[in-house]
């Protein structure tokens, strides 16, 4: 399963809340989380008073087994040259640890479109069951490493349903109608709440999402 730790935290209003960091992703436990990492929300928190938001620069595991996918991910994508080494250094010694006498791949030449190197550790041989380890910094290579093994219906998809209401009553009743769809849908919910618009953001797979769509466009 997935590992995270609770962190309080204290916003620029004052306003103290805490929030979930993880620090150790498995989509066969928990599938949901791979469209959070998608739609950029994973280790960020959002502020319940005013809605500010401020993400967490914490690495992190990301695993999927189904698609022989694991990786280290640093959140940041200008780490110094001398951090990555030592980063890589250290990820080597526990990979050995694990799986024994690793091979190293650099992959300098396309290191995505934020420029990042990606490295791979490799079982020797290849004879192992644990996955290479793909150490990647910045998180929108890791999306194109996730969108990479999946189908079109199982890639990022969103919806958005909004109101122009002023009425926190009415917003309210707008937001629980919004989260018992997506509880039926299986999908998650990101909030814009604006003095002039509130918009309920219903995001997963593209799938959920054409189902959202058929079944807001039933109910007419």
């Amino acid at each position: 399963m997935s590992r995270s730790t609770t962190h309080t935290l204290t916003c620029p209003c004052g306003e103290v809340f805490t929030s979930q960091i993880y620090e150790y992703v498995n989509v066969a436990t928990d599938p949901q989380l791979q469209y959070t990492v998608l739609a950029g929300l994973l280790n960020v928190s959002t502020c319940p008073a005013c809605g500010r938001r401020a993400a967490i620069s914490r690495p992190f595991i990301y695993s999927d087994a189904a698609h022989n996918l694991l990786a280290y991910v640093h959140p940041r994508n200008d780490v110094p040259e001398e951090a990555r080494i030592l980063i890589l250094e250290k990820l080597s010694n526990v990979y050995t640890t694990i799986v024994g006498e690793p091979e190293k791949q650099a992959d300098l030449e396309n290191g995505g479109s934020n420029g990042s190197v990606e490295t791979v550790i490799s079982p020797a041989g290849q004879a192992q069951e644990i996955p290479p380890l793909q150490v990647i910094f910045g998180t929108d290579q890791l999306h194109g490493l996730i969108n990479a093994v999946l189908s079109q219906e199982e890639r990022l998809g969103r919806i958005a349903l909004n109101t122009y209401s002023r009425d926190s009553a009415e917003r309210a009743q707008f937001m629980h109608i919004a989260r018992k769809l997506a509880q039926e849908m299986e999908c998650q919910i990101e909030v814009e709440d604006l003095p002039d618009e509130y918009t309920v953001w219903l995001f997963g797979s593209r799938r959920q999402i054409g189902a959202i769509m058929r079944e807001l466009a039933a109910r007419g």
